[in-house]
């Protein structure tokens, strides 16, 4: 296995052409773990029960915030990384504990869970479709102001909107810099 393209290896004559010729019989294209996100809670599932049953312990299940800071995580360790960082959540989980949530997560991870977590919708299904998405967009907005430092130009810009529709948005959803 390689991490490197064997045939720019070949180009910059640093493996063997005709040894890459040999190998490369049927090429297979394996998408990373990031471009099949799908793919994810599937995985994490298979690899918290076989976790839990080598630790003797209860963990049966992520709950869905969990789930959701798992597809939206960049694995570039691919499925290996997964594996182990579940690993390390049940290692981490007490005995008794059932349904992993972020209470355990560990702390290299609690600010990337924070980004995550601002600007996730909460599926409240009490409320209706509108309200959703309208909580959803003031939370959207809201973190990218922030990140522009309340430059309204460059928050249009990054949101790929007009500045009259990011105004507009910030009129209607009571969107506003907090007094220092």
């Amino acid at each position: 296995a390689s991490s490197v393209s064997l045939k720019k290896l070949v180009e910059e004559k640093k493996f063997r052409e005709d040894l890459f010729f040999r190998l490369y019989v049927y090429p297979i294209s394996v998408p990373s773990l990031n471009d099949r996100c799908e793919d994810i809670p599937l995985l994490a599932n298979y690899f918290l029960k076989k976790c839990s049953l080598e630790q003797k312990k209860k963990t049966e299940m992520f709950n869905e915030e969990m789930l959701d800071f798992l597809k939206q995580h960049l694995w570039s360790g691919n499925i290996r990384e997964l594996e182990n960082f579940v690993e390390r959540l049940v290692t981490l989980a007490p005995l008794e504990m059932q349904v992993i949530d972020a209470s355990i997560l560990p702390a290299d991870f609690r600010e990337e869970w924070q980004e995550v977590e601002a600007i996730s919708p909460k599926y409240d299904t009490s409320n209706s479709l509108e309200k959703n998405i309208l909580d959803y967009e003031r939370k959207l907005i809201n973190k990218v102001l922030k990140e522009c430092n309340w430059n309204q130009s460059k928050a249009a810009r990054q949101l790929n909107i007009s500045e009259h529709t990011i105004r507009y948005k910030m009129n209607k959803l009571g969107i506003r810099r907090a007094e220092k």
